[in-house]
């Protein structure tokens, strides 16, 4: 019996890279619950060891049940169950333990060993349970979860009108164990760490530093320390003092400084600092690091965005954290895929829409320089009911992430619409959010976005306010963008304004801009989507007031019951495809334009059957001039003169069959084949 429980142990332990992505939790003793059974609807009591799992299926975490939204017009919400057996290792005996969830969408009841830990309600966030005492030294304890996706109206978001409920256990789970004296991890799931720059002079950056402790041991004093090492590892400040506990639970604040700090200071110089807080009692220490930026940013209607007192451009893309192989049960590698691509293209900013993401996706914007508006799920419909909830996911959206330098504003609602009054449920809430929000963050601004107009009963509630515009695609034309931003900014001169979501469909299997069908017929030809942002880039570039800019959005994603565009269940306008298997023409003109990485590309390459012998070739690049080359024959060479790195070769004539297209530019090269039929 004995080897089989180290056997156990040793199977968990080897499994501790795999997605222990938390630092917090990666720091401390832990194994990584990955191997679970499952199984879907409502079953009574199936938390009890005696419970019949025969016909169980088994799974691997992360994990969802709702893989159906995607592929048919509706999908499972309701009850599913998991269970999982843990033999706790050795190392962890006369040590607290704790059960972290990254997230389970979207509602969930804990149990361990029959016993209830607690509940969770929404989807995106952290949540964590302290389980010493119930767990069984030597034996296996069992865990189980009733999880549930149904749309509930006290939890936002109250339905899946703009996004589908996945249900499941799709984030990392960890065991850990901590001395009886910890910085809590039970304190809304957070690293119980929170580092706020109270003031940044010439030559100094003054610091409070919060640590949540809780403590179990005998002896109520004990010794709290300080280290903050900048990106070389220099020890550059450091704090310690005896602390003596009045009550379990304790807040303790420390003022440091930094002297001549290092700004975090977007892609130019994402520099991080490391702050390491270990607490000692009976000989025992705990010990945790935080990465931590120091910046500043300012918003006026007239210069924008500001980052470190200088003018930045803050323009990007929205995100939501699925793909087609997989929905929202990402990878650390489809993560890391994803922040990637958002690299590449060049965004300095990253609109995480329209909930918590995984907490990776923070760290790796941190590190790479992008500055993120993260959000709660307050969208598009409310009941009234949902207040508690909401507060609570603001809650936890904040302290878990407090610490992330690239977040520069915390967003409190998307499309949430009050036709009637100021009085309206959705407008009080949105008020007790705010103060909510500024209450546990002094440091950063709220945002809203809004589909409606520059006033309004919702609008202009929190710090910033930005609007969600579909010029083109669903009323007007692309260019009346432009328009809107002008005669705004004329009349409300002291509104900033930002555009939180701009964009077009765009099907890469759609290539006869003779058949378009928008917003809501069958054919989303690419090269209109492309058009939208050629034109919409050229109003934003051209007015430095506008404070912020996302297109929508970087990749299709699921939206089940859609049917438009010619495929069905999926939202169109992104500009990778679903399975990231294509990067869209409207990508490789938003590369070309903000990234600063040599770009050369022909656009509308999926064109391939051509009725007409006379052309246009449409090339994307940030390279001084291009060569085109028809069946290997030089046949110009033009110089980039486009403010929007456009350089169009018009005139071209297609001989009939096949016709090799080539563009050069230095050692660059780029080439299609396009028939002539």
């Amino acid at each position: 019996m004995q080897f089989k429980h180290l056997l156990i142990t040793l199977i968990l332990l080897a499994c501790i890279t795999l997605q222990a992505q938390i630092s917090f939790v990666k720091e401390r003793n832990h194994i990584n619950l990955t191997d679970w059974i499952f199984t879907k609807g409502v079953h009574y009591n199936a938390q009890k060891d005696t419970y019949n799992t025969s016909n169980w299926k088994k799974v691997k975490v992360p994990h969802t049940y709702s893989m159906e939204a995607i592929d048919s017009s509706g999908y499972y919400r309701g009850e599913a169950w998991y269970r999982t057996q843990v033999s706790l290792p050795k190392s962890m005996e006369g040590e607290r333990i704790f059960i972290r969830f990254e997230a389970v969408g979207h509602q969930v009841q804990v149990y361990l060993n029959n016993q209830l830990l607690g509940n969770h309600l929404g989807g995106y966030s952290a949540f964590c349970f302290e389980i010493t005492n119930l767990t069984k030294p030597n034996l296996e304890n069992t865990i189980a979860l009733k999880v549930s996706n149904e749309p509930d109206f006290k939890i936002i978001p109250i339905n899946d009108k703009l996004f589908n409920l996945y249900g499941g256990i799709y984030r990392p789970v960890q065991i850990f164990s901590t001395p009886k004296t910890t910085i809590s991890p039970t304190y809304y799931a957070s690293s119980g760490v929170f580092v706020e720059l109270k003031e940044l002079k010439n030559n100094s950056a003054d610091l409070e530093i919060r640590t949540h402790l809780s403590n179990t041991a005998s002896s109520k004093n004990a010794l709290l320390e300080y280290k903050i090492f900048d990106a070389k590892n220099n020890l550059v400040a450091q704090e310690k003092k005896t602390i003596s506990f009045v009550k379990k639970d304790t807040m303790i604040r420390f003022s440091t400084k930094i002297k001549n700090p290092i700004l975090w200071n977007g892609k130019e110089n994402p520099h991080q600092y490391r702050a390491e807080i270990s607490v000692e009692n009976e000989n025992k220490t705990d010990k945790i690091n935080q990465k931590i930026g120091i910046k500043t940013y300012a918003v006026t209607p007239d210069k924008g965005f500001e980052l470190n007192n200088n003018p930045f451009r803050l323009y990007g893309v929205a995100m939501h954290q699925e793909w087609k192989q997989t929905g929202p049960a990402l990878s650390d590698e489809q993560h890391q895929k994803d922040m990637d691509l958002v690299d590449e293209i060049g965004a300095t900013a990253l609109r995480l829409s329209h909930y918590q993401h995984s907490d990776l996706t923070y760290q790796l914007a941190d590190e790479k320089g992008i500055l993120v508006w993260s959000e709660i799920p307050f969208v598009h419909d409310y009941s009234g009911r949902e207040g508690e909830n909401a507060k609570r996911q603001l809650t936890e959206l904040i302290l878990q992430n407090y610490n992330h330098p690239s977040i520069y504003t915390w967003g409190l609602w998307n499309e949430v619409r009050a036709y009637v009054s100021k009085t309206e449920p959705c407008v009080l809430l949105t008020e007790e959010l705010n103060t909510l929000a500024h209450q546990l963050d002094k440091t950063r601004k709220t945002a809203s976005a809004s589909d409606r107009g520059i006033m309004g009963n919702m609008e202009n509630i929190t710090d910033l306010q930005a609007w969600n515009k579909y010029f083109g695609w669903y009323y007007g034309q692309y260019e009346d963008l432009g328009k809107w931003l002008d005669e705004s900014h004329t009349k409300y001169p002291n509104i900033p304004l930002a555009i939180s979501e701009y964009g077009a469909g765009g099907n890469i299997y759609h290539q006869d801009i003779k058949l378009l069908d928008k917003p809501f017929g069958d054919h989303f030809p690419e090269m209109d989507q492309t058009l939208c942002h050629e034109v919409s880039w050229k109003i934003i570039k051209d007015r430095p007031y506008i404070w912020n800019s996302f297109v929508w959005n970087m990749f299709d994603f699921a939206l089940a019951g859609w049917n438009r565009g010619g495929i069905t269940n999926l939202n169109h306008k992104g500009l990778i495809t679903y399975d990231r298997a294509t990067k869209k023409d409207a990508f490789y003109f938003y590369k070309a334009n903000w990234s600063k990485t040599p770009v050369l590309y022909i656009a509308e390459r999926r064109n391939v059957d051509r009725k007409e012998s006379e052309t246009t070739v449409k090339v994307y690049s940030n390279q001084p001039e291009v060569t085109l080359w028809l069946n290997r024959k030089k046949i110009a060479t033009q110089k980039l003169n486009s403010d929007i790195k456009i350089i169009e070769f018009k005139n071209m004539k297609l001989t009939k069959g096949n016709n090799l297209i080539k563009i050069t530019a230095g050692k660059l090269a780029d080439e299609v084949n396009w028939k002539l039929l």
